[in-house]
């Protein structure tokens, strides 16, 4: 599984990706079908709604406008409608130590990442993202194209505020 913070383009918000998903062969969003509980695609929503969940002011969540819009197979991904990127961050470090993944941040966020960091009380370091060697799913050599390219980076020394929750996804 790859996770991922970026802009997808056209009317689409700053999004959360979680591709290459293990498990996911003939999913299809427009049929109904219910996944295996312990699919990479159920743990990674799980994940999501979670951290939206314990980061919010209860009763509140963090996101009131958190939208799934990308769900076909080997993939799945989270629209915010938000622009506190220091918030979206949040949620997107907490989603990934969740699924025990280092979080990938695409060149379209890279003018808000550090600000966004600053603001939330994140500390960070980051290295340019490598290639995934084997991946899950053949729709991912898109990704790694965009990786050869230099088009992500890799967050690393990630230190989170203290007090901030932990999600627990492994079932």
């Amino acid at each position: 599984m790859f996770i991922s913070l970026e802009f997808p383009g056209g009317d689409k918000g700053v999004s959360l990706f979680l591709r290459d998903l293990a498990g996911d062969e003939g999913f299809d969003q427009c049929r109904p079908s219910a996944s295996s509980w312990d699919s990479e695609r159920m743990r990674a929503n799980a994940a999501v709604n979670a951290a939206n969940q314990e980061l919010g002011k209860k009763p509140f969540k963090l996101f009131s406008m958190l939208f799934n819009q990308f769900a076909w197979e080997g993939t799945t991904g989270w629209e915010y409608w938000s622009r506190d990127y220091d918030k979206v961050l949040l949620h997107a470090l907490v989603v990934a130590a969740a699924l025990k993944l280092p979080l990938h941040v695409h060149k379209s966020v890279d003018p808000h990442l550090l600000d966004a960091a600053e603001k939330a009380g994140i500390k960070l370091d980051f290295v340019a993202a490598e290639r995934v060697a084997d991946p899950v799913t053949r729709e991912f050599e898109y990704t790694n194209r965009q990786l050869d390219n230099g088009e992500y980076i890799r967050l690393t020394g990630v230190v989170l505020p203290e007090g901030t929750p932990a999600v627990n996804v492994d079932w």
